[in-house]
């Protein structure tokens, strides 16, 4: 918790990593950019689902073989891993992001 009672992890971003996912990816492949706007403003919000979203597209994975619903389930595991305060919407998205990529 930090210093001001707020009940936040120290170190954990002003704002929800997962709800903003959630939000950039609502519309996609379309864009959401005035909502997410309005809803988070410009600047940090942005910038942490775009590193998310990076991260998501340079997993390593085997494709071969796999239908698209089992890669995107993959990735959300791996992303699961990786990121375990993400909400389980806010990985389904990832996984969906990720697939759509490479479909």
């Amino acid at each position: 918790m930090d210093s001001s009672g707020s009940g936040r992890r120290l170190g954990a971003p002003p704002f929800d990593l997962s709800e903003a996912i959630v939000l950039s990816l609502k519309r996609y492949p379309g864009r959401n950019a005035d909502e997410f706007a309005a809803r988070f403003g410009d600047g940090n919000a942005h910038s942490a689902v775009r590193s998310v979203l990076d991260e998501t597209m340079r997993v390593p994975i085997d494709m071969a073989g796999k239908s698209l619903v089992e890669l995107g389930d993959e990735v959300a595991e791996i992303m699961r891993q990786r990121h375990p305060e993400l909400s389980d919407a806010a990985l389904r998205k990832l996984g969906n992001f990720f697939t759509y990529l490479v479909k």
